[in-house]
């Protein structure tokens, strides 16, 4: 406890670096208001579906601020769900997410803040609910938390480092989710422009996590990264490290030395390709990233190794948001960053667009382990029409012992998830749009050969009525499959709502 005064003593000295900032952003204050009614022939999931009217009221506030030393966007919202028939039990949630991030001192000290509240679907296995409206006991609050002081700086063009330390918190209402609290040090240095035919580079970090009646976690790691200029567009890279991890296992390595060896090759101003092969102490690994870029479509296509846990994922996930995706490809074209984030969130808004690229499942575990995630993206813009298109792969295998009993056992722990979907959004008047989707997903348990699988697709019109109210009526098909007698659903329902900034 002796260092308790000391954190508060820094945090105090934060805060007030903070509201500085705050003082010199511009606030705007946005109230909202969201009305829907859905009427479902099944809204449990069952195999037996029982039909019912859902109602369902949300109230909200979205705050931004923007400054030069200063960003933040939040909405929060509280959601009332009423059951109309009684056949599931209506429900009072908190919803929300809040981003910060501030420049405490130029080129110095810098803080980034996340918070949110959603409602998180446990297990892949079992039916899957598109929305808060289908009641049961298949979803859970999971509430986030992640505070970041961070050190940062560029010495000229020689190099830039960055000595950085997380908090974060995990909790969900139910689940078997282990509470968690975790934190990080971490360290980075890189090359600068001046370092132009050989550069490198050096990261380091310690990160522990605390669970609520399981053991702690602990994951070290060193890298060392070097990289030769072999062509104008084309750079070999190598990487030497270290891992040297705690976590409860049996007759399992958890530490050991790691190398890689790949290139990063600039096709062109549109087209790049990053790849390598390597090794670490649970065996071969691989990396990929390809991005290209025409007048009219956006590929991507990624592969990617980490050794995670369910918290971590839900704290800073690892799947290609939407915005992400779309910033890295307009970089190019659009190279102010403000002006690049408006163009990816008008692109989000009038595309209807998801805010992940894939549509897999954290399922909840008290296991570390080790995800592969195989995934490519295409966006077809035109005039009027936009169309995403993703598939994926993702395997968890795990690596600890500590397992979750859920809903379906160690299943949720040894899976491979495989899905695609195709959001469809035209715009067919000023005011008018119609959007669409599909998607179908496969997931199966490695551990007990259980195989689900499902399928949704939702069919929407969008009138904007007037510039603070927009309407919306929405039919949908939901419906899954199992090896596992008595899992198989379908339903079918339609919703009206409206959305209004108040």
């Amino acid at each position: 406890m002796a260092g308790a005064p000391r954190r508060r003593a820094i945090a105090a000295a934060v805060a007030m670096l903070a509201a500085g900032c705050a003082q010199a952003a511009e606030w705007s204050f946005t109230p909202t208001l969201d009305l829907r009614e859905t009427y479902t022939d099944n809204v449990r999931l069952q195999a037996q579906g029982k039909s019912d009217f859902v109602t369902q009221v949300t109230p909200g506030l979205g705050v931004k601020a923007k400054g030069p030393d200063l960003t933040l966007n939040a909405n929060v919202g509280v959601q009332e769900t009423y059951y109309g028939n009684h056949n599931a039990g209506s429900s009072l949630l908190n919803l929300g997410r809040a981003d910060l991030k501030a420049r405490l001192a130029d080129n110095l000290l810098y803080l980034d803040s996340a918070a949110s509240v959603s409602q998180q679907t446990i297990s892949a296995f079992g039916p899957q609910p598109v929305d808060n409206t289908n009641g049961g006991d298949r979803t859970s609050t999971v509430r986030t938390t992640r505070v970041s002081p961070y050190l940062s700086h560029k010495f000229g063009q020689l190099a830039s480092a960055e000595l950085r330390y997380a908090r974060e918190s995990v909790n969900a209402s139910s689940g078997g989710l282990a509470s968690s609290n975790t934190d990080e040090l971490s360290f980075k240095a890189d090359s600068g422009p001046a370092y132009h035919l050989i550069g490198w580079g050096l990261q380091a970090s310690d990160r522990t996590t605390h669970y609520s009646g399981q053991n702690r976690v602990a994951l070290q790691n060193i890298l060392g990264r070097l990289s030769y200029l072999l062509a104008p567009r084309l750079r070999l890279v190598g990487t030497l490290g270290h891992d040297s991890n705690d976590y409860s296992v049996t007759n399992q390595a958890t530490a050991g030395y790691s190398w890689s060896g790949g290139l990063e090759w600039k096709v062109s101003q549109r087209t790049s390709l990053n790849a390598s092969l390597g090794h670490k102490y649970y065996g071969n690994t691989y990396a990929l990233t390809a991005s290209t870029r025409s007048r009219m479509a956006n590929w991507m296509l990624s592969y990617a190794e980490d050794v995670t846990t369910t918290p971590a994922q839900f704290s800073l996930p690892v799947t290609s948001d939407t915005a992400s995706f779309l910033d890295k490809l307009l970089s190019a074209s659009i190279t102010d960053p403000t002006a690049r984030a408006a163009a990816v969130a008008n692109m989000i808004r009038q595309g209807n667009l998801p805010a992940s690229l894939d549509s897999s499942i954290n399922s909840f575990t008290n296991t570390v382990f080790l995800q592969k995630r195989l995934q490519a993206s295409v966006l077809l813009s035109g005039v009027r029409t936009t169309l995403l298109l993703s598939v994926f792969d993702v395997e968890r295998q795990p690596l600890s012992n500590n397992g979750l009993g859920s809903l379906v056992g160690s299943a949720n722990d040894h899976t491979e998830q495989l899905g695609a979907s195709a959001v469809l959004s035209r715009r067919l008047s000023e005011r008018v749009r119609l959007n669409g989707s599909l998607a179908a997903t496969r997931v199966k348990s490695l551990t007990s050969g259980r195989v689900d699988n499902t399928q949704t697709l939702r069919l929407g019109l969008t009138r904007q009525l007037t510039p603070d109210v927009q309407g919306t009526v929405e039919l949908r098909r939901n419906q899954g499959q199992s090896t596992q007698s008595g899992v198989a659903y379908r339903e079918n329902a339609i919703s009206a709502f409206l959305n209004m900034k108040l």
